[in-house]
């Protein structure tokens, strides 16, 4: 029994943002700066989208923040609901941190090298 790649991804930016401030000097001494960029940039896309900052992310969330980024394509609409079906993975309507993170593990291929591996 263990965890796949894509557990740990997430494992890991729990464990970011549960951090306390007192680990800063010893991050940065692991050499982490990039890595903690990487989940500052997570958190932000996840911000971004939820709209109401209820901890969820909805369908007219995703819309709405398809739409802002862009505007005036009129393939915005379908592109929103494609993404937002590809991170809602328990098909509830609402997405949660943790759908977000596993969806964009899929986005940058962290699954098909975990496949190459075993």
């Amino acid at each position: 029994m263990g965890i796949n790649f894509s557990e740990f991804i997430v494992l890991l930016c729990l464990v970011y943002l549960l951090k306390e401030p007192a680990a800063e000097q010893v991050k940065s001494r692991m050499g982490l700066p990039s890595l903690e960029a990487t989940f500052e940039t997570l958190v932000d896309a996840f911000v971004f989208l939820d709209k109401n900052k209820d901890g969820y992310v909805s369908k007219n969330e995703m819309v709405q923040a398809i739409n802002e980024t862009t505007a005036g394509e009129r393939s915005s609409g379908r592109i929103a609901m494609k993404r937002f079906e590809e991170m809602d993975w328990d098909k509830n309507g609402t997405v949660t941190f943790k759908e977000f993170l596993f969806a964009f593990t899929r986005w940058v291929g962290i699954d098909d090298i975990e496949e190459d591996d075993g």
